[in-house]
């Protein structure tokens, strides 16, 4: 690791816990120090012991980290980030349904995302990062989808969104996106039968959501004015038919590139965007570790590459793949950090956060 400690980059990790549903071997909140010229990983300890914080979200003013409690009863708990890179717990708050999974920052409202019951518990935030009142009633659904197995009901899996009053909802049970506006539910975005909607990116009117379960990446046009959208088409998520083999975690765009983390082909999938976004083409796929879940994108200053970093679940390890200028394509670095059962990993800017302190 570089003598530089101004350069490294702080990331946080959610994991799976021995108190969490599904149980694990982490221990909360873990910390990563990232050297962004090179790719490499080093262990910083235990940020903050809570029960399974299996995803993570920032908001900046103040610096402020949110995660959920995986759990039968789920909450979502607060932390401030200090500028030693410790967290403080702020107080925590149900998730308002059951085996939350997904937590998300639009404006000063917390998304929580439930698993189990498909409801969406919305929240105000306070000005000091603390989770506030109830922003609305908790949105709920009903419905189920083709895979028995995985589409008996509703599963809300993750929000996206589109604006600071309008949100998607990724439902894996009823193939739906489902449209939440202003905090009430004002329609759905039909997806195929069997698709498993996990997760969106959004990328100005077009969004790219990750089908887990039929192992495609879907395209559409987001239309504001209608409050619908246009369904564009989609394409295999491995570059090939992967369904039951390969399930889509992941999807994130980064510069004219979407990147997709596939849990059993242990692969990021590099699609290349084509005609102003309407039209994806498979890449690359590049290996990525055992069952690669969330991965971010850990941009350069300057001279520095742009990189991702990629929690391995099953590999129990962050890898760290160096992006191609020229072609958008990750390889991997060779870099590695062991970090218990990793599900989700967070970059937040603790050098801004700690001049800020000195200011």
């Amino acid at each position: 690791m570089s003598d530089s400690a101004d350069r490294r980059r702080l990331l946080l990790v959610g994991t799976y816990t021995p108190d969490s549903e599904p149980p694990g071997g982490g221990a909360g909140i873990h910390r990563v120090r990232f050297d962004p010229a090179t790719g490499e990983l080093a262990d910083a300890g235990v940020a903050a012991r809570t029960p399974g914080p299996s995803f993570l979200a920032f908001h900046e003013h103040p610096p402020t980290v949110y995660a959920v409690g995986e759990r039968a009863e789920g909450s979502v708990a607060a932390f401030q980030v200090h500028g030693d890179a410790s967290l403080t717990e702020l107080g925590s708050a149900p998730s308002r349904g059951g085996s939350p999974c997904h937590v998300l920052v639009s404006g000063f409202t917390l998304a929580v995302s439930n698993y189990a019951d498909g409801v969406v518990g919305l929240y105000e935030l306070a000005p000091d990062g603390t989770i506030g009142s109830p922003a609305a009633e908790p949105v709920t659904h009903s419905g189920s989808g083709p895979v028995t197995d995985r589409q008996e009901g509703p599963h809300a899996h993750s929000t996206a969104a589109l604006d600071e009053r309008c949100l998607l909802v990724a439902d894996l049970g009823t193939d739906e996106l489902r449209v939440v506006r202003d905090g009430e539910q004002t329609g759905t975005v039909v997806l195929p039968p069997g698709t498993g909607p996990r997760h969106t990116a959004v990328a100005g009117e077009y969004v790219y959501v990750a089908g887990e379960l039929d192992s495609r990446v879907h395209v559409l046009r987001w239309d504001g004015d209608t409050g619908t959208a246009e369904y564009l088409g989609s394409v295999h998520a491995t570059g090939e038919e992967a369904a039951g083999k390969s399930f889509p975690g992941e999807i994130l765009v980064h510069r004219d590139h979407v990147y997709v983390s596939n849990r059993g082909a242990d692969t990021i999938s590099t699609f290349a965007v084509h005609d102003g976004g309407a039209r994806l083409e498979h890449v690359a796929n590049t290996p990525s570790g055992a069952w690669p879940r969330n991965f971010a994108v850990v941009r350069g200053h300057g001279d520095e590459p742009d990189h991702l970093v990629v929690a391995a679940q099953n590999g129990g390890e962050l890898a760290s793949l160096r992006i191609d200028p020229a072609t958008g394509v990750p390889a991997d670095t060779g870099h590695r950090v062991g970090v218990p059962d990793p599900v989700c990993v967070l970059p937040v800017p603790i050098n801004r956060i700690r001049r800020a302190g000195e200011r």
